[in-house]
């Protein structure tokens, strides 16, 4: 893998051309990763799979970002088994294009009480487990990403929890979200330094696979409201947090050769070159 691997969550609204003609575009800004949004399900036509092939073996880094929809902490079991069934199509889809990374939201719909959650963390860890049991992973890596909202599964502790008890499971870490969902947690460098010592500590062996979400955030008493423009602050004046300078920084600091994606509201590939320019000052 390269030093550093930056790059945007789906097509940017900025870019008018061809899907063929994205990563060179992409390329023109230092950037060299695409997070394929499979929103409405693991369906990418055969013209751009070819595409994704042809650039996957020429310096393009793919990830695969699961539908909203896939729940494996729901407690309505039709919801699960079907979740459990698009993932199943999803790590196939992902090794047909040789890509190793498909990001996953770990839910919602749970009962929001402590026992609640760790019943449904319990829950997603056993089908988790369940799954790449029954199914070749081959290079297919599972990526459980924080949550924005502090009523959905996905603390920082919930991930850590997940990612210890499933092998194939690496922390997303999206670092907007967390920020979010702990009400503005992120206000430092030194802040950003703790959350990723602690991942540190907790999964030693995983800690330099880390997949990043970074952006800036607009959050209210129930955590995520929305994504920040690159460079924009929130509605009410406050600055839009978490500070990518502090983000960057500390990547350099604990010399970590990071994987990050800009999902910054339709300026990705804005805050993405921002962020790579960064990474490689001295």
């Amino acid at each position: 893998m390269e030093k550093e691997i930056f790059g945007v969550a789906g097509v940017p609204t900025n870019y008018k051309g061809k899907f063929k003609d994205l990563f060179a575009w992409l390329k023109g800004m230092g950037l060299n990763a695409f997070e394929i949004q499979c929103t409405y399900g693991f369906k990418i036509s055969e013209d751009r799979q070819q595409i994704i092939r042809e650039h996957n073996n020429n310096g393009v880094f793919f990830s695969i970002h699961a539908p909203y929809y896939i729940n494996l902490g729901s407690l309505n079991k039709a919801v699960v088994d079907r979740s459990f069934s698009n993932m199943k199509e999803g790590i196939s889809l992902a090794k047909s294009l040789n890509i190793t990374r498909i990001i996953f939201h770990p839910g919602g719909g749970h009962e929001n009480t402590p026992e609640g959650r760790v019943k449904a963390i319990n829950q997603l860890v056993d089908a988790v487990n369940k799954l790449t049991s029954e199914i070749d992973m081959g290079e297919v890596r599972l990526y459980p990403e924080i949550g924005g909202k502090t009523a959905s599964l996905g603390s920082l502790d919930e991930i850590i929890d997940i990612c210890k008890r499933c092998k194939y499971c690496y922390p997303c870490i999206d670092i907007a979200h967390l920020h979010a969902r702990e009400i503005g947690s992120i206000n430092t460098k030194q802040d950003i330094l703790d959350k990723l010592n602690k991942i540190k500590s907790a999964l030693p062996d995983k800690f330099d696979k880390i997949h990043f979400h970074a952006y800036t955030i607009e959050y209210g008493d129930k955590g995520e409201i929305k994504h920040l423009y690159h460079g924009k602050n929130m509605a009410d004046g406050r600055v839009g947090k978490p500070n990518l300078d502090d983000f960057i920084s500390s990547l350099k600091e604990l010399k970590l050769s990071p994987w990050v994606i800009s999902e910054a509201l339709d300026s990705q590939e804005l805050g993405a070159k921002y962020m790579h320019d960064l990474y490689l000052k001295n």
